[in-house]
């Protein structure tokens, strides 16, 4: 007994002592990390994080937002609920149509509603090249959008309007029956998931196709998820003096335009996320125009600051990949 009173002494010095010096211990910083990735890891946010009561966020359901093939701003989100229904938002660039296709094949390969925001190649270039391939092996019930005139994109943007051209031939690939231009209220049931269209396109002078983005309010599993498109600050402020308070709120937020130049600061505030979903690859998440953090005209870093204070617990950018929620 008095062989196992001093064996006990000695297991306890030693557990102190370890105690101690583990306070002491210098992080280990895998070459490459960032301080907002150790930061991340010290406070347990992770691609995968679930936050809120009970655990999954979506009970069985998922939300995806997609890494970008080429180190290029895009934006590609799918939603699925728990009995698999599915739902693709915008699909990125053509050459992100590959990703796009395995992701919605490994889901099952079918699309019950595909949403488009507005018709730029960073948006729906993948969606019209996987319309234009006989052999995608994925089949597509129903797509929802609203385009203007073809005149006006003549008009506003005559060096991309061919697409818009080539995005109207490529839905005419679909029976007409599975082709639907959604207007300002328009509620939307996919499986146990619901879209609220919130706004018709704002057809103004200034980014033109950008601010003609259409904002559509998800929900899955009760939880809300807003998607912006690329709304800049005009199409923003008529947004939020045209629709009420509760629309906006949202628990998610799809930050507008890739993350600079999109909705004000006074747009955000209204929505109060507690998640937001940057499409946007590493440099312009730094606005590095190769010269460093902090180099380049975009204003990400602006708009980083306004969600840190308006108190967004958890930021997924496509900079990291693929990024999904459960």
């Amino acid at each position: 007994m008095k062989h196992f009173s001093i064996w006990k002494k000695i297991a306890a010095c030693v557990l102190f002592l370890n105690i101690v010096l583990s306070a002491f211990t210098p992080e280990i910083v895998t070459p490459g990390s960032t301080a907002d990735e150790l930061t991340a890891v010290r406070m347990g946010i992770g691609p995968h994080l679930n936050i809120g009561p009970g655990g999954k966020l979506f009970n069985g359901g998922s939300l995806s937002l997609l890494a970008d093939y080429d180190n290029r701003q895009m934006l590609s989100m799918v939603l699925q609920d728990k009995n698999g229904a599915l739902v693709v938002i915008d699909g990125g660039w053509d050459i992100d149509a590959d990703h796009l296709s395995d992701v919605i094949r490994s889901k099952g390969g079918h699309v019950s509603a595909w949403f488009i925001t507005h018709p730029h190649s960073d948006h729906v270039g993948a969606l019209v090249k996987i319309l234009n391939n006989p052999d995608r092996k994925i089949t597509i019930d129903n797509v929802y959008y609203s385009l203007a005139d073809q005149s006006w994109y003549d008009k506003v943007e005559s060096s991309r309007s061919v697409l818009v051209t080539d995005l109207r031939s490529a839905l005419s690939t679909l029976p007409a029956a599975s082709l639907h231009t959604v207007k300002k209220g328009d509620e939307i049931q996919v499986g146990s998931i619901k879209a609220k269209v919130l706004n018709n396109p704002y057809l103004l002078d200034v980014t033109s196709v950008n601010n003609s983005s259409v904002a559509y309010k998800f929900f899955l599993n009760n939880v809300s998820i807003l998607v912006l498109g690329d709304m800049g600050p005009e199409a923003g402020k008529l947004l939020m003096e045209e629709t009420s308070a509760a629309d906006l709120k949202s628990d998610i937020v799809q930050m507008s335009h890739h993350g600079q130049y999109g909705v004000s600061r006074e747009v955000y505030a209204a929505i109060k996320p507690q998640i937001a979903l940057w499409p946007c690859p590493l440099w312009l998440w730094n606005n590095d125009n190769g010269n460093g953090i902090g180099s380049g005209d975009w204003k990400t870093l602006e708009t980083r600051k306004w969600m840190e204070e308006l108190g967004v617990k958890v930021n997924y950018c496509i900079k990291d990949g693929d990024q999904t929620i459960n």
